[in-house]
């Protein structure tokens, strides 16, 4: 008799044994830790990649930005004006060269250490500071400026004002000369005094022997100028 083909189909249990079902669970602690270093070497990968492609760009970038630096540099043209000279003049007088070397540690002994030494006190000054050579230098401006010659005669122009007001308070020779001016001009004004007997040096004896004449000329400075005097007549 013929044998019957082998029916393939569930077994006698009902379980159908698949390719997954052979796996077991040691399997798959190895498939992660396979999968998980490659995971990682591919990341490492990148990452080396990726810094060599950095660097290149940093070179690149350096090279472009040391050239295009020289290049203007070379175009710049540096500064000549009295404002800049005295300025680099001022700050080279303080500057301690000798202590070049010593710049990130003790940067004020490099700016400052021989401001000392090139600024001396003098005797009849209590001290000498930065503060107070700016601001004598500024009040040397000033009086510099004030000095100069008129450019501005119209009289009432600020420049006028201010340059004669300050021209005759320093000339002390024309001030001194000058200050019995005022006073003459307000004794032999008709609508102050009228004129003084001691002044005028008048020997009229109407003028000289009137009591009135005397306070009517104290009155006068009463009601015009209010000042109060006193007469022992």
């Amino acid at each position: 008799m013929r044998s019957l083909p082998t029916i393939i189909g569930p077994q006698e249990n009902g379980k159908i044994r698949t390719f997954l079902s052979h796996i077991t669970s040691r399997h798959r602690i190895i498939i992660a830790f396979v999968f998980l270093g490659l995971l990682s070497l591919s990341l490492l990968i990148a990452v080396i990649v990726q810094a060599r492609s950095n660097g290149k760009n940093d070179n690149n970038i350096d090279t472009n930005t040391i050239s295009s630096t020289t290049t203007a540099m070379n175009k710049i043209e540096y500064c000549l004006t009295p404002g800049c000279i005295s300025a680099a003049a001022h700050q080279l007088r303080s500057i301690n060269s000798t202590a070049s070397s010593n710049l990130c540690t003790d940067f004020y002994t490099y700016a400052c250490g021989n401001w000392i030494k090139t600024h001396p006190i003098q005797s009849y000054d209590v001290e000498r500071t930065i503060l107070g050579d700016i601001i004598d230098h500024r009040d040397f401006e000033i009086e510099r400026l004030l000095d100069a010659p008129i450019i501005r005669t119209n009289k009432r122009s600020w420049e006028y004002k201010l340059k004669t007001y300050y021209s005759q308070c320093r000339d002390d020779y024309a001030r001194v000369l000058n200050s019995g001016e005022f006073m003459i001009a307000v004794i032999q004004s008709n609508d102050t005094l009228d004129g003084w007997y001691l002044f005028d040096n008048t020997t009229n004896p109407e003028i000289l022997l009137k009591n009135q004449t005397l306070y009517k000329q104290i009155s006068h400075i009463h009601g015009d100028y209010g000042k109060l005097i006193k007469s022992y007549f």
